[in-house]
């Protein structure tokens, strides 16, 4: 009887880290390939996006398609995604890192202004994508130049990126573009605060 009792013991124990195996495997895997969640840091996609707001981004839809115009993305300045074991060796060090306490200082949430082949040019604090006014009803403040000469042409494979506050936003106005292979996925949903829950626009 109590070889039995201990021999069961033991096949519940050896389920249950078969388990923990499993959704250590599992969920690395989702955040790399289908979602993740991230939490805004900064104010410069005010007043779209606020400090401390959560979002849901989906990292399949770029597996198909390319970003286009409007999208809001988020990306790794600097840092190219070439392939899915790249990916999946980031995620675990998201991980690592928030275990720590700590947090990837060169990832961006911004909102896609000009996609391969676009011109972009700024002229009297407003932007113009192939020679005709953006129309941008979800920018706060001025879109200042910085220190990139205008009008660009968005390279093969490149995305020019900016914050919707431009006055306060560090993007391609002054690091310049962003290669596609950076790009994590597409900010679509909001999740917290309870009060604004929904789509992004």
């Amino acid at each position: 009887m109590k070889k039995t009792r201990k021999k069961t013991v033991m096949q519940e124990v050896s389920e249950w880290a078969v388990y923990l195996l499993i959704a250590l495997i599992i969920v690395p895997f989702l955040n790399s390939e289908v979602y993740a969640l991230t939490e805004i840091k900064k104010s410069s996609m005010e007043n779209t996006l606020f400090e401390g707001e959560k979002l849901y981004v989906d990292k399949i839809s770029y597996h198909f398609s390319e970003p286009k115009t409007g999208d809001i993305v988020v990306f790794l300045q600097g840092e190219i995604n070439e392939g899915f074991n790249e990916r999946f060796i980031k995620v675990l060090q998201d991980m690592k890192m928030k275990f720590n306490g700590e947090t990837r200082r060169n990832r961006f949430v911004k909102r896609v202004i000009g996609v391969p082949g676009d011109k972009i040019n700024i002229k009297d604090d407003k932007v113009y994508l192939n020679d005709k006014l953006l129309d941008e009803k979800y920018i706060k403040g001025n879109t200042i130049k910085s220190s990139v000469e205008y009008p660009v042409i968005v390279p093969k494979g490149k995305l020019f990126v900016m914050g919707d506050n431009r006055e306060k936003s560090d993007d391609s106005r002054r690091f310049g573009f962003v290669d596609i292979k950076s790009i994590e996925g597409k900010a679509i949903f909001r999740l917290w605060p309870i009060n604004k829950l929904g789509e992004l626009e």
